[in-house]
């Protein structure tokens, strides 16, 4: 009985263990990529003009001549606020981030949801970070507690399906 004893604890917690591995979600760190992923819910987005500031005044240093560079963006811009709810891929070690965006056709597309996997980067030399132009998962949070795309996928699979297609594309993944 004696000996039983301990073997019974030990069936019993490692059945507890593949329960709490089973019920964790899916988080992945490479700090060598230059990529966060994270379940966001928004804050706000407020749209900025791009284009204010542009004008960038030089003396040429042969002529003397004065040069005017304008520089112009295309796009709307837009300073978004988001709760972080989970850390998808990589950690970004706050409960709030703040990010820019910069969207071809007019507001972005994941303003429309409350919540949503958000991709950024950060900019090292400006200290700001900087959305992947187009990239979001919807998602919604199930009755038990977990989350889930529009469509039922799994975070993994939404994580997974943009790591190898856009953003393996855009260089940020090794092929």
């Amino acid at each position: 009985m004696k000996k039983i004893f301990p073997l019974i604890i030990l069936i019993i917690a490692g059945c507890k263990s593949a329960n709490l591995k089973k019920g964790t979600e899916f988080k992945l760190n490479d700090e060598s990529v230059n990529l966060y992923a994270f379940i966001g819910e928004k804050i706000s987005v407020t749209e900025f003009d791009p284009n204010k500031n542009n004008t960038r005044i030089e003396i040429d240093s042969i002529s003397g001549d004065t040069i005017r560079r304008v520089r112009y963006v295309m796009d709307n811009g837009f300073i978004n606020k988001y709760k972080v709810v989970k850390n998808v891929f990589n950690d970004l070690k706050s409960d709030t981030i703040e990010f820019v965006a910069y969207d071809h056709y007019g507001r972005p597309g994941f303003e429309k949801y409350k919540n949503v996997i958000l991709y950024i980067s950060l900019n090292k030399e400006k200290g700001n970070y900087y959305h992947q132009k187009y990239q979001f998962d919807p998602i919604e949070k199930t009755k038990n507690g977990t989350w889930k795309g529009l469509n039922g996928e799994r975070v993994e699979k939404l994580f997974n399906e943009k790591k190898n297609g856009v953003l393996t594309a855009r260089g940020l993944f090794d092929k």
